[in-house]
């Protein structure tokens, strides 16, 4: 019999060695490898493998995906150990990264919303860091285009205070990047370092309102909020990971109106946004020819190769 539980958690490790950050994925290999021990498996099958997709048909078919395509890495490891199992077909179980279309605000709605994060902050409890923070979290989201996980883990240290950047490490790709900050969000940024940061150890988080981490699902849940007073309907496609294409959206606008070239951006465009390819960036192109009646005559053709430069945006108007 194999010892499944060693045999997700040197996968787990080699994994980590080679540079992948595998959060999610370890909760699914270890899920994995309890109900092989639970399953009294000694070798993984076809019949296993569709057993497993099947333990709980509630979850979305991109979570499925997500399980099924962990487990095939899984599967191919084993090979390697010399252990026979099943790989299944990728395409069983393709990941739809199509069927949602972000809701992208308008100037005047980021400003709403910011406005709102002031509203929310002002209602919480604990202390007046915490009125700083929450909308200080949503400028930065909206006029870098950083992701809320990268903003939550970033570390006082992180902060260049010469070079105005924050410096970003181990982040979804593991990429390294700098995130150059527009000159009025530094100077906020600065002032909240100067209060707040005094004496503190350079590995505390740079954002926090108590003694913990800030969650996501904190953040999520005060976005909420900060909806209802700025005058939306919760749904589906309101999501604080909307102020990233907004503001890959609204440089777009921006560029397009001022009639510059940006080919030359998009390889800086990648960086900045901390993608491993070209051809990540397309996913982005879709929502842009939903802004070609507003920004003005450009032809589809020409949309193609643009791409919005990282100029600064210092206002929500």
């Amino acid at each position: 019999m194999n010892n499944w539980q060693e045999l997700g958690e040197n996968f787990i490790k080699q994994k980590q060695f080679l540079g992948y950050k595998y959060k999610t994925e370890i909760i699914v290999i270890r899920c994995i490898t309890n109900f092989l021990i639970k399953e009294n498996v000694e070798a993984i099958t076809k019949e296993i493998t569709e057993k497993y997709a099947r333990i709980n048909l509630n979850l979305s078919s991109n979570t499925i995906a997500r399980n099924m395509g962990v487990m095939r890495e899984f599967c191919q490891y084993l090979k390697t150990q010399n252990i026979d199992a099943y790989q299944i077909p990728m395409k069983l179980y393709p990941q739809n990264h199509n069927n949602y279309i972000p809701y992208i605000y308008s100037k005047k709605e980021i400003k709403k919303l910011i406005n709102a994060s002031y509203e929310v902050a002002k209602s919480l409890p604990y202390s007046y860091r915490r009125h700083k923070t929450l909308p200080l979290i949503f400028k930065i989201l909206y006029q870098t285009g950083m992701r809320i996980g990268e903003v939550l883990d970033l570390k006082i240290k992180d902060y260049i205070v010469n070079d105005e950047c924050f410096y970003l490490k181990d982040t979804k790709n593991g990429q390294e990047r700098l995130i150059y900050l527009p000159k009025s969000l530094n100077n906020e940024i600065l002032e909240y370092h100067s209060k707040f940061h005094f004496n503190s150890d350079l590995e505390d988080y740079f954002f926090k309102i108590t003694e913990s981490k800030i969650s996501e699902k904190t953040i999520e849940g005060n976005f909420t909020k900060m909806l209802m007073l700025a005058g939306f309907t919760k749904t589906n496609k309101h999501r604080v990971h909307n102020f990233r294409h907004c503001f890959i959206i609204h440089y777009l606008e921006k560029v397009l109106i001022d009639g510059k070239d940006v080919n030359v951006i998009l390889p800086v465009l990648q960086v900045h946004l901390g993608h491993q390819s070209l051809k990540a960036l397309a996913y982005y192109f879709k929502i842009t020819k939903t802004i070609i009646n507003e920004v003005g005559k450009i032809s589809e053709q020409k949309l193609g190769i643009l791409i919005p430069s990282l100029e600064e945006v210092d206002e929500y108007e």
